[in-house]
C-alpha cells in the first residue's frame, strides 16, 4: 500500500472482488506495518507479495547475530488462522532463501501452472495452488471502442494514434515497456522490429511507457515508433488495445505478463515465447520458438534460474505470417476467448478460486 507496484494492482482486484462476489470482510494492511501488528482475532491472512513481507516479518526481530527470532516467530505465527501467501516466478528456480521463506506459509498461490512447476521442482513443501490473473469482465464484453463510442469521448492522443493509423494505413505493433527492459526481451523487439520494418512499410510499432520519450522511444524514432506514456484508464487501455493488431510479449521471465492477457481478451492477437507463465493462456497457434538461455533477473535473491529470448528468426516469421492474415487470426483469437479465456480469466473467477483455497482444510 506504501508505493504502488504490479503487487499492488492484482491485490487491489483481489480484495474488491472477494468483497463483491461474496460479501467477504476484507482489511487491508500495509506490508510495513505487517510484521508488528497483531490482530484481536485469529483472521486468515493472505500475504502479497509474500517472499518480501515474509522477509520483513523475519526480519523485523533478530538477535544479536542477526539471526532471526524463531521465538517472535512463533508467537506472532499463532496470532493468524491461517497464512496464505502469493507471489510469482521470475524464472525457472528459486532460489533456497524463496524455499524457506515459501514453506512458513500454509498455503502458496501462483499464477501459472510453470510456476506450480518451479516451485515443486525448487522444494517447496507447502501445497502449492495455481490461480491466474484476469481481467474485468467488461474487457470480454465491451464492443471495439472505436466503433462504437462518439470520437469526441476519446483521449486525444488516442485520437491521434486512431488517425494516424487510418490516414497511413499501419499496421499497429504494441509492446509495453513499464521497466526491466532487458527482462521484457527489449534487445529482441528492437532487432525483430527493425527488421520487419525494413521488409515492409505498412508497420508502425506503438511503445507504451510509464514516463516519456524513453531510451528506447529514441532507438526506434526513425521506424515510425509512436510513444503512449502515463497512466491510461482500463477504458484507455482498451482503447489502445482496439488500435492494435499484434501485441508483443517477448519476456525472457516474468510472472504472468497481464498485457498479454488483456490483448488477447479484447480479440487481439498476442505474439509470445513457447516457455514461461503465459503458455497457459496463450493459443499455441502464437507461440514463438525460444531462443537463448538466459538469467532474466541476474544476481536476484529469490528468482535464480533461467528463461529464454524468442527466437528472432521465428519472431520475424511469425509476424510477417500473423500481418499478412490478420482476419483469420483475430478470429481464432476471438474463438479462443469465447471458449478459454472468458471462463477463467476474469476477477470475479479469480475471487471464487481464492476463497475456495481459503475454506480447504490445513490438515493434509
Amino acid at each position: 500500500m506504501w508505493h504502488t507496484v504490479s503487487f499492488s494492482l492484482v491485490a487491489r482486484k483481489h480484495i474488491e472482488y472477494m468483497r463483491k462476489v461474496a460479501n467477504v470482510r476484507v482489511y487491508e494492511i500495509d506490508e510495513l506495518q505487517f510484521p508488528t501488528f497483531v490482530p484481536i482475532a485469529r483472521y486468515v491472512a493472505m500475504v502479497h507479495p509474500a517472499f518480501f513481507i515474509m522477509h520483513r516479518v523475519l526480519r523485523s526481530k533478530v538477535d544479536t547475530s542477526g539471526r532471526f527470532r524463531e521465538d517472535y516467530y512463533r508467537w506472532w505465527r499463532e496470532k493468524y488462522e491461517q497464512l496464505i501467501g502469493i507471489d510469482v516466478c521470475d524464472s525457472d528456480q528459486f532460489s533456497q532463501l524463496a524455499v524457506e521463506l515459501a514453506n512458513r506459509y500454509d498455503k502458496f498461490v501462483v499464477p501459472s501452472s510453470f510456476c506450480v512447476e518451479v516451485a515443486k521442482r525448487s522444494g517447496f513443501r507447502v501445497r502449492v495452488y495455481r490461480v491466474p490473473h484476469g481481467v474485468d469482465p467488461e474487457w470480454y464484453t465491451m464492443p471495439n471502442v472505436w466503433e462504437s463510442m462518439p470520437v469526441k469521448s476519446i483521449n486525444p492522443v488516442l485520437l491521434q494514434l486512431y488517425l494516424y493509423k487510418v490516414t497511413r494505413r499501419k499496421k499497429l505493433i504494441l509492446f509495453w515497456l513499464w521497466h526491466s527492459g532487458d527482462r521484457k526481451g527489449w534487445p529482441e523487439v528492437y532487432e525483430v522490429y527493425t527488421r520487419l520494418y525494413r521488409e515492409r512499410k505498412d508497420v508502425a510499432i506503438v511503445l507504451k511507457t510509464g514516463i516519456p520519450n524513453p531510451i528506447e522511444y529514441q532507438q526506434l524514432i526513425e521506424y515510425d515508433a509512436i510513444n503512449v506514456y502515463g497512466w491510461l484508464s482500463d477504458y484507455e487501455k482498451m482503447a489502445l488495445y482496439d488500435l492494435a493488431d499484434v501485441t508483443l510479449n517477448f519476456s525472457r521471465g516474468g510472472g504472468f505478463e497481464l498485457n498479454c492477457l488483456e490483448s488477447l481478451a479484447r480479440g487481439v492477437p498476442c505474439v509470445a515465447s513457447e516457455y514461461g507463465s503465459w503458455t497457459d493462456y496463450v493459443p499455441r497457434f502464437l507461440w514463438i520458438k525460444k531462443g537463448r538461455k538466459v538469467h532474466p533477473l541476474p544476481g536476484n535473491a529469490l528468482h535464480v534460474g533461467y528463461g529464454y529470448t524468442v527466437d528472432v528468426e521465428d519472431a520475424l516469421n511469425k509476424l510477417h505470417v500473423v500481418l499478412d492474415n490478420l482476419d483469420e487470426y483475430k478470429a481464432k483469437v476471438m474463438e479462443w476467448r469465447e471458449k478459454v479465456l472468458k471462463k477463467q480469466y476474469r476477477w470475479d473467477v479469480v475471487a471464487r478460486m481464492l476463497l475456495r483455497i481459503v475454506g480447504e482444510d490445513t490438515a493434509y
